[in-house]
């Protein structure tokens, strides 16, 4: 009675698929421990050293701004109700005292009125040009402005109406605006110029059907008149007195653009042009900020708490020693090219703490920007441009941080390596082992087969006996 077990254990009764991973897991199973605890030491530093990495790119960050740290200069005005203003790179420090006697203003005219938009006013062309009109003259003499070009429309069947006029010039976008004007006793065309007494208009008819749109500097009641007359700017800065065609001023006081919004009241508005401190100051403290998140970092990883004996990841890790040795000598060194008094970030108001981290005296640095502005640009740009270097050597190829996040693949790769020769050599002694209880299997079930056989077969001559004896007693 023999034959094939397919399925092992049936004939022994013995769990066999739970025997041999038994005996497998005593076999391998503490080198597959070790090896996975290796591999979740390993991912645990990698991720580690991701995060120093990220610390380390933001810090390059901080100093990259402070590499490229421009002298920059704010101007604040004493009322902002007359004038405000706004600098570009070229300023200068400076005071200024400031006074506003007029406004500039833009030159406004109007049509005689129409009983709608819709009515006809003719046909041709409009001509524009912006001048000046001198008002000693009957009529007044008008000077073309040599800073600008005429500018004509048509007018035809498609845009002759009042409102056609208006969308003409406004379309035509060369510095007159058109919109149309209910006055409650009709539709008027009114136009706006460019402001200054420069940019008045003179408007010429190529049609006797347009001569109610003309103007030359007189007002006509049955054609345009003048509701608003062009003027300068006028003021007067430190006592020099100057003339503007518009309130936005970009060529009185060097790099500064004076933006004229109100009279002067007899007071003269304080113009004050100085170091924009905010600026450095802000740059500075975010590469603190930046490096004191390195520190937060590294407290964390290399820490040890003594109550609970715990260790942090990285404590005594020579790679982490390195990086905090490199950045806390990195950050008092001299720089070079700084001038005398700004040898060195403390210099600036930059303090080390005794947990690593750095701390900024934003009052002293906001002195030395105004004591020496020049000087401490040049300081914080060398600064950047020294501490810069030292990032890129230690995030580049080469670098600790990219040698040692190397290092941690490589041998995770070979873990892995390992892991998976073991898994081969685990699933051939699984093979092996399954046949051989296979077989042994196999044997107990045929002894099992075979002693069944026996037993019944002793069992049937044991009643052929009995039941010979029963017959030799009856015959008797």
């Amino acid at each position: 009675m023999s034959g094939a077990i397919s399925s092992p254990g049936i004939g022994s009764g013995i769990d066999v698929q739970s025997l041999v991973n038994q005996l497998l897991q005593a076999d391998f199973g503490p080198q597959q421990t070790t090896l996975k605890n290796k591999a979740s030491t390993l991912n645990a530093q990698l991720s580690a050293f991701g995060t120093l990495s990220s610390d380390v790119s933001s810090i390059g960050d901080s100093l990259s701004a402070l590499k490229d740290l421009q002298l920059g200069y704010q101007a604040s005005s004493s009322d902002s109700a007359v004038l405000t203003a706004t600098t570009d790179s070229t300023a200068t420090a400076g005071n200024y005292s400031i006074s506003v006697t007029q406004l500039a203003q833009a030159q406004s005219l109007a049509s005689a009125s129409y009983s709608a938009p819709t009515d006809v006013v003719g046909t041709g062309t409009l001509t524009f040009q912006f001048g000046s009109y001198d008002n000693s003259t009957t009529p007044p003499t008008f000077t073309a402005n040599a800073a600008t070009s005429s500018k004509t429309i048509t007018l035809d069947s498609s845009n002759n109406t009042l409102q056609g006029v208006a969308t003409a010039i406004n379309q035509a976008n060369f510095g007159v605006s058109a919109t149309i004007v209910n006055d409650g006793s009709g539709y008027r065309l009114a136009l706006t110029s460019k402001s200054g007494t420069q940019n008045a208009l003179q408007i010429t008819a190529g049609d006797p059907s347009l001569a109610g749109l003309a103007y030359a500097g007189t007002d006509n009641t049955s054609g345009v008149s003048q509701t608003a007359a062009a003027q300068d700017a006028k003021l007067s800065v430190n006592g020099i007195a100057i003339t503007g065609q518009s309130n936005t001023l970009s060529d009185v006081v060097q790099g500064v653009t004076l933006n004229l919004t109100g009279i002067s009241s007899g007071v003269p508005v304080s113009l004050d042009v100085t170091p924009d401190s905010s600026a450095v100051t802000k740059k500075v403290q975010a590469f603190v900020d930046a490096y004191n998140g390195l520190a937060n970092d590294v407290g964390k990883l290399a820490s040890y708490d003594s109550k609970t004996k715990q260790a942090g990841l990285l404590l005594g890790d020579p790679t982490l020693r390195n990086l905090v040795s490199q950045f806390q000598n990195g950050v008092v060194q001299k720089i070079p090219g700084a001038g005398t008094g700004y040898a060195t970030l403390m210099d600036l108001g930059v303090t080390a703490n005794a947990d690593g981290t750095l701390s900024l005296d934003s009052g002293k640095l906001t002195d030395a920007v105004n004591t020496d502005y020049g000087a401490v640009v040049t300081a914080l740009q060398g600064a950047g441009k020294q501490l810069g270097t030292l990032v890129d050597n230690i995030t580049g190829s080469g670098g600790i941080l990219t040698s040692r996040t190397d290092t941690i693949n490589t041998q995770l790769g070979n873990i892995q390596d390992q892991l998976s020769r073991l898994n081969t050599r685990m699933q051939a002694e699984q093979q092996s082992l399954l046949q051989e209880y296979a077989a042994m299997d196999t044997l107990v079930a045929n002894l099992k087969s075979t002693g069944d056989y026996l037993t019944q077969q002793l069992s049937s001559i044991a009643a052929i006996g009995t039941s010979s004896s029963i017959s030799s007693s009856s015959g008797g």
